[in-house]
């Protein structure tokens, strides 16, 4: 069997961590099928060198790299036009990130879509509104011709039914896996002191869009601080800017921002803390909620979207536009002890292993139907 996958999406900066992970436990797990990995650009970031050196010491993996404009092969691919020749031999494309169709192919095609916020116009992209439009079209077009597609959770998959009904049949739900050092024994001696943190902290990591909803946690965080001046710190982990540094700076020392750590410091930081505070107005999947568990810490998080459906009964769930729910979960998060050990368990479900098992056998048995189907038995 000879596998395409589209590797665009590899350099997503949070969504492209679980769709690497993934791809490279399918190419491991699978030392019989032969992997072809297309990516539409001259080389690849040097942020993803160390993905591609471990890629290259694989036997069963080819990368191919393509020559033409980024912006003609985005043109192509908006209307579905053939920007790549797939091997005769290939029997499945693959695109794990994104959705798109290879005309003219006539083997499997499976795309995978991680949420529906640029449908709903909640992207960060600076011509949301445009592209809101651009892609109800395009999936509306697209989406029927796609063999299968894949969501990252049920609420994704149940999202995307009521935007296209008629293609229920094709749509199934795959759960992300987080990074295998989440669950190893290796942990970093992190400088507190360094890092302006001198007592007990709550906290959140990610990328800052309106959606994370940072503004209302920080206010909630305020007035409990203020009703209990010895509450632990909140600590903020990425790059914050404009607005949104000037309200930190209000708070003194009480909530610190610094950016974004190494996966180990990352990884000491979320075990030690008091718990993790996960806001959002809207996630497809919530990689933070999964990863706070593999350490073992307690979660507050929002009632609304995919995140209730990804914390299982685990976390403390709160209206994320109401500042006194959120502020009786902080503080109900502070008071709760946690069963660590459950908490780890739950977490150890979500391995890249287990999804790529996932989707490999996807692949099979839409190919045996298939072939059922050809051959009439």
């Amino acid at each position: 069997m000879k596998i395409a996958i589209s590797a665009d999406c590899f350099s997503a900066y949070t969504s492209g961590f679980p769709v690497r992970g993934m791809t490279l436990a399918l190419i491991k797990n699978n030392p019989d099928v032969k992997f072809v990995l297309l990516y539409t650009r001259r080389g690849h970031p040097a942020s993803l060198d160390y993905f591609f050196n471990e890629i290259n010491t694989l036997s069963n993996v080819e990368v191919r790299y393509f020559h033409d404009s980024r912006y003609c092969i985005a043109i192509k691919r908006l209307f579905a036009r053939r920007y790549v020749r797939l091997d005769e031999d290939c029997d499945c494309f693959l695109n794990p990130g994104h959705i798109e169709y290879i005309r003219g192919f006539k083997g499997i095609q499976i795309c995978s879509l991680a949420d529906l916020s640029t449908l709903k116009g909640l992207s960060t992209y600076k011509y949301a509104f445009f592209y809101k439009y651009q892609n109800r079209l395009f999936y509306k077009f697209i989406l029927p011709k796609l063999t299968r597609v894949v969501t990252i959770s049920n609420y994704t998959k149940n999202d995307l039914i009521e935007f296209y009904p008629h293609i229920a049949n094709k749509i199934l739900c795959i759960y992300n896996g987080i990074d295998s050092f989440w669950f190893d024994s290796i942990i970093y001696d992190v400088d507190y002191k360094k890092l302006g943190i001198d007592s007990p902290y709550f906290i959140w990591w990610g990328l800052i869009s309106r959606r994370k909803n940072i503004y209302n946690l920080i206010a909630a965080y305020k007035n409990v601080k203020v009703r209990n001046p010895s509450f632990p710190k909140l600590l903020l982990i990425g790059n914050i800017e404009g607005y949104m540094a000037d309200i930190i700076k209000e708070f003194d020392d009480n909530v610190v921002n610094i950016p974004f750590q190494d996966n180990y410091t990352l990884k000491s930081l979320v075990r030690n803390s008091c718990g993790l505070i996960f806001p959002s107005l809207y996630e497809g999947f919530g990689l933070p909620v999964i990863e706070a568990f593999s350490q073992g810490i307690g979660v507050a998080c929002s009632d609304i979207t995919s995140l209730p459906e990804i914390a299982n009964g685990k976390a403390i769930l709160f209206n994320p536009n109401d500042l006194a729910d959120m502020e009786r979960a902080i503080e109900a998060l502070y008071l709760t002890k946690v069963n660590s050990c459950d908490l780890k368990d739950y977490a150890a479900k979500f391995s890249y292993e287990r999804a790529a098992d996932e989707y490999m056998n996807l692949i099979i048995s839409v190919r045996r139907k298939i072939l059922r189907q050809c051959f009439n038995y």
